[in-house]
């Protein structure tokens, strides 16, 4: 039975061992010309309070490894969301994009252009893990936020026999449960 306001539809509480989200991060616009490649431009987002108080620690079991991604011009925020939610920062990682062609993909950015997204790793308690994992890998760039087959092979891969959920997820993938507004919206890669 849960006993307050559960924002998670029929995901049960304790139960996960893996997380991987990709939060609707609100995205300050430094000009009106990156306005139509920005988050608000094609979803709904959240600030980045609302974000820290969602209760993502009240989905993991005892021994849980949260992977969330983040973006470059927000890392100190990332940290700040991962210990406000109650994981233990451990380490960080990063996906370079890379276009069909196999180049290194040239989004938009501050400064510098983007061609990669990190993100954090945190845990509660202590997860076993595989040792085997690097810390980044290239992927194809694909719709805007969708992320790579390449993160979820890795994550599969460090957590081989965890139950898996993705937050805010936009893809139905086996071997994971999912939740989010748009879950579903592009089909699994071949």
């Amino acid at each position: 039975m849960i006993l307050f306001n559960w924002p998670w539809g029929d995901l049960q509480p304790h139960t996960y061992d893996f997380i991987m989200s990709d939060f609707a991060w609100e995205f300050a616009l430094r000009s009106s010309k990156g306005e139509a490649k920005s988050a608000q431009a094609q979803y709904k987002v959240m600030s980045l309070a609302e974000i820290k108080d969602l209760p993502v620690l009240d989905l993991c079991a005892e021994n849980a490894v949260h992977w969330m991604w983040a973006t470059n011009p927000m890392l100190p925020q990332a940290i700040e969301v991962m210990k406000a939610q109650g994981f233990e920062y451990k380490t960080a990682g990063t996906w370079l994009k890379t276009t069909v062609h196999g180049k290194i993909s040239f989004g938009t950015g501050y400064i510098l252009r983007s061609s990669s997204e990190p993100f954090l790793i945190g845990t509660r308690g202590n997860p076993k893990t595989s040792k085997s994992v690097r810390s980044g890998f290239t992927g194809l760039a694909r719709e805007h936020s969708r992320k790579p087959e390449e993160a979820y092979r890795a994550a599969e891969r460090l957590m081989p026999r965890a139950r898996r959920l993705e937050l805010f997820s936009r893809t139905n993938r086996p071997g994971w449960d999912h939740f989010g507004d748009e879950t579903g919206k592009f089909e699994v890669a071949a």
